[in-house]
Parts: C-alpha cells; sequence; structure tokens
C-alpha cells in the first residue's frame, strides 16, 4: 500500500510540473522581451491616395489542401483579390507556398479549398495554379512566396479584396492583418500595427500586441487608410514583447498574376 502511495503521488506530482511548466512557458514567451530591441517607429506619413473604409466582412480565409486520397487539413489562411484586366475584373487567390508543398511526386496536392472559418462549406474548391508557384522563403525575400489559383466558380464580390494602386504601403502607415482563421467565435479577427520598414522584397509591420501567428500565413494586409490590400503575410519574428510581421507587397503579387500566360492542373505539377 505504501509504494502504490507513493508511485501515485509521484505521477500527480510529476503532472502537475508539467502544467505548472507549460504555463511558465507561455508566461516567458508571452510577456518577457524575446529577440533584439525594437527599432524607432517611423512617423504617420503623408498618403496622398484617396480615403477608404476597412472590409466589414469576410475577406480572410482557412486555407485547407487536400492531398491525393487523404481529406483536407489546414494549413495557413488565403484571400481573394481583384485584377482590372481590360474589359472585365478577374479573381485570383493567393496563398504562400510554404504552407502548400506543391511538386512532391509521392503526396501530390490535387485541390484547395478557401473557407470562412467555421464553415465546413467552401467559399471556392480550386485544382488549377494560375501561373507558376513560388517557393518557401529562406532568407528576407517575401517575394519567392507564393501561390496563385484560378477560382472556376463565381466569388462574391464582398469576399475580394482591391490591391491598393500603391503597389505598398508607407513607412509608419497603419494597418490591420485579417486573420483567416477568424476570432474562433465565427466573426472576423482584425490584428493592427503599424509599418516599419518597405521594400521591393518585403513590407515589415510591428503589430500592436502579441498573439499566436500560427496558421495565419496567407492572410491579407489591410491599409487603415485606403481600405484595400497592401500585401500578405509570410513570416514572423519575435521583438520583445510584441511580433513583426514579413509581408509580400502586393504590387508583387499583382504583377505575378498579371505576368501569367498559363496555368498547370495542381495535381500534375512537379518542379
Amino acid at each position: 500500500m505504501k509504494i502504490k502511495f507513493v508511485v501515485r503521488g509521484f505521477f500527480l506530482a510529476l503532472t502537475a510540473t508539467v502544467i505548472v511548466a507549460a504555463v511558465g512557458l507561455w508566461v516567458i514567451v508571452g510577456q518577457t522581451p524575446v529577440g533584439r530591441p525594437l527599432d524607432a517607429t517611423p512617423p504617420s506619413p503623408t498618403i496622398l491616395a484617396p480615403h477608404g473604409a476597412l472590409p466589414t466582412g469576410d475577406v480572410a480565409f482557412e486555407e485547407w489542401v487536400r492531398h491525393r486520397d487523404e481529406p483536407p487539413v489546414l494549413a495557413g489562411s488565403g484571400f481573394f483579390i481583384r485584377l482590372a484586366t481590360g474589359e472585365a475584373d478577374e479573381i485570383v487567390a493567393v496563398m504562400t507556398a510554404h504552407s502548400v508543398g506543391l511538386g512532391n511526386p509521392r503526396r501530390p496536392v490535387e485541390s484547395i479549398e478557401l473557407r470562412v472559418a467555421g464553415q465546413e462549406n467552401p467559399v471556392a474548391e480550386m485544382d488549377r495554379l494560375y501561373g507558376h508557384p513560388g517557393q518557401a522563403r529562406t532568407g528576407g525575400d517575401m517575394t519567392v512566396d507564393y501561390l496563385l489559383l484560378y477560382p472556376d466558380q463565381p466569388i462574391a464580390s464582398e469576399f475580394v479584396l482591391t490591391p491598393d494602386s500603391r503597389g505598398a504601403p508607407q513607412p509608419g502607415e497603419r494597418v490591420a492583418l485579417f486573420s483567416g482563421l477568424g476570432d474562433g467565435q465565427g466573426g472576423c479577427r482584425m490584428l493592427e500595427g503599424t509599418v516599419q520598414s518597405v521594400s521591393d522584397h518585403a513590407v515589415w509591420v510591428l503589430m500592436d500586441d502579441w498573439f499566436n501567428p500560427g496558421l495565419m500565413s496567407g492572410s491579407p494586409l489591410v491599409s487603415q487608410h485606403t481600405g484595400q490590400v497592401v500585401g500578405m503575410a509570410v513570416a514572423v519574428t519575435p521583438r520583445r514583447t510584441r511580433l513583426l510581421i514579413g509581408v509580400h507587397p502586393i504590387d508583387s503579387l499583382v504583377q505575378r498574376a498579371e505576368s501569367a500566360t498559363e496555368g498547370f492542373e495542381m495535381g500534375e505539377y512537379q518542379r
């Protein structure tokens, strides 16, 4: 009996220790300074573009990837943009390449769905690439990481974002990250931040608060001034008690979509 009591007590103590350690780790990660110090925030810029309202509905979506002979799995986020191509607008779905992993002949991707967070019926199920896909980025160039898809079915206009005509936000500009995962209760989740730097290859945004960015790659960044999309979230790095988001500028995404001359069946594509 004494031995059973000691063993039982040991396992209870071990369980409590693990729980305390897990909670402690979250406190450390969420509240203790991590990464190098913050750079100075640029001053608020003068923005000459017309002012517009932020989206009020669903404009960011869960990305569900279906591999051959497998059920779909949640892999990231995505959104739709409108291209002004001649007489009619064209709709393109946008997401990251690193969240999908195309080109593996042993586990081909057959289709990708974009869903409103928490809903089972997709807004669009797509199996055709819009031009050549990008690749998972390994350095500071965010423009290599992208995936563009053809939606074969009509997409409701309220789901579609308009690219900002400036091609990127300005340093010091306030932006909003619309999470493809929603708020967990069937609504939208908007996370605010300030643009720290802008180049042809990357936009870096310092977010106001710490949050779990898992599966948010592919979510759109929207200007709080124009109400239009200025980029796609690709990477994240901690900066003290906040997060710095690496963004693929919208101008690069639009250029790649407009220059696409052919499409590819997703299940047949190999690098």
